[in-house]
């Protein structure tokens, strides 16, 4: 194939704007998603539901549709503007969490769960696409990284907000709303953190759409069949990368979503601190570790360490995982923090490193939809499977469900063990993609 005429990048001031406003986007897309985690108990009690059907509100709703409606999205983010694809999405993301306010049961809740789904599919594919094509390679992981250090931010808010929601609904049941009538006090909590979204979708067209760089002349670049046949070549590694980044998927969205319940329920902290000890985690931990880990990856990357987005966690798991399942299981508050912080630091923080890794050896042409794929199977094991494997582990373990420590010390090891031999396979497998990757760009 002949390259095309390269266009050039961004300036940096421009990149990195880009990056200030995808990072406000996955924040807002976090707090929406997240907000949930700390209002399960008050949640069951109204629509008097189980931890099984909340699990499912937790995960599965929200992820069959955001990885199945992401293939779609990641077709168009490589066709047409992903500035305006996200803002749309923006918008429709916030409506719909601003929906799950006004659920009366279970399936209603449900439904308003998978259309943020919905709206929050284009977000990954095109905006890991925009940055690969705003920051040069040697750059790329710490840019993902800020990125996705938003969702970290996103979580703090969420967790920290609900636990003083959880803590005021003690002595306000209900709020009346104008027009709307009388609410419970979690339902208001949908309104605030989604009725922002049409406005922030504004923020947008603050930058412009970045030039696609990397593309070639030849006449089925793009075309279904160049995609059928990247995924044919690189099935293998591309199956591995799914099972290691979607067993990490499932550390993240099980600690994230059964964590502030364990806290709760079974060591008997008060929501409040429930919200401060979360938060403090991710602003202390979580964020460091975020720009840490990308910036140590693109650092070794330029000295000529072309596999180090994997081998890092070959290093981190090990000692970070552990240390978690010793906090989950010793039985105290100070327990669960101190060991929470490794965790949080070295095995939270995968995402930034993986897009990072996957658009390293992914054709400019083809990159929103392989986006879109990838996220599809590490979203529907992590965030689907993770939170309800530990519900259905917690419940055959103690049927009273305060066996919740325990369920996620099993998934987190287990997970833990996938994504390390997983990713000891893929290492061979990524140093020939990033090869052929270099010879077809010298072409």
């Amino acid at each position: 194939m002949t390259a095309s005429v390269e266009p050039s990048r961004p300036s940096p001031a421009v990149a990195w704007l880009t990056i200030a406003v995808l990072f406000v986007y996955s924040v807002f897309a976090m707090v929406d998603r997240q907000i949930m985690t700390m209002l399960v108990d008050p949640i069951r009690r109204d629509l008097g539901i189980s931890d099984v059907q909340a699990s499912l509100l937790l995960g599965f709703s929200f992820a069959i549709f955001y990885t199945t409606i992401g293939l779609a999205m990641g077709w168009i983010a490589d066709r047409t503007s992903r500035r305006a694809l996200i803002a749309v999405s923006v918008a429709l993301w916030g409506i719909a969490s601003a929906a799950c306010g006004l659920a009366s049961n279970f399936s209603e809740l449900f439904v308003a769960r998978m259309l943020v789904g919905v709206g929050e599919a284009a977000l990954g594919p095109a905006a890991y696409s925009m940055i690969s094509d705003s920051f040069p390679r040697h750059r790329l992981s710490l840019a993902m990284s800020v990125f996705i250090m938003g969702g970290l931010v996103g979580g703090a808010i969420a967790i920290l907000a609900g636990g003083f929601v959880v803590a005021w609904s003690t002595t306000h049941a209900s709020v009346a709303v104008p027009i709307i009538g009388e609410l419970h006090s979690w339902r208001l909590v949908f309104f605030v953190t989604g009725l922002p979204g049409p406005f922030l979708a504004l923020l947008a067209f603050l930058f412009p759409e970045p030039a696609r760089l990397g593309r070639t002349s030849a006449p089925e670049a793009g075309s279904t069949a160049h995609l059928v046949r990247f995924l044919k070549t690189n099935a293998a590694l591309l199956a591995l990368l799914c099972i290691a980044f979607g067993a990490l998927s499932m550390i993240v969205n099980s600690t994230f979503a059964w964590s502030p319940t364990l806290l709760g329920r079974t060591l008997h902290v008060a929501p409040v601190h429930i919200g401060m000890t979360i938060a403090a985690l991710l602003i202390f931990a979580g964020l460091p570790g975020q720009i840490a880990t990308g910036w140590w990856v693109d650092r070794q990357s330029a000295r000529g360490d072309t596999t180090i987005n994997l081998r890092i966690f070959l290093f981190t798991l090990p000692f970070a995982v552990p240390a978690a399942i010793i906090g989950l299981l010793w039985g105290n508050a100070a327990a669960f923090a101190v060991g929470m912080i490794p965790h949080y630091f070295f095995a939270m923080t995968f995402l930034g490193v993986a897009a990072a890794a996957l658009q390293l050896i992914t054709p400019n042409e083809l990159r929103g939809r392989v986006s879109a794929l990838f996220t599809m199977v590490i979203t529907l094991i992590g965030f689907g499977v993770g939170p309800t494997l530990v519900a259905v582990l917690s419940t055959a373990i103690d049927a009273s469900g305060m066996a919740i420590g325990k369920a996620l010390a099993i998934v987190l090891g287990g997970a833990a063990a996938t994504a390390i031999v997983a990713l000891a396979a893929a290492l061979p497998r990524f140093r020939d993609a990033l090869q052929v990757d270099r010879l077809s760009r010298q072409q």
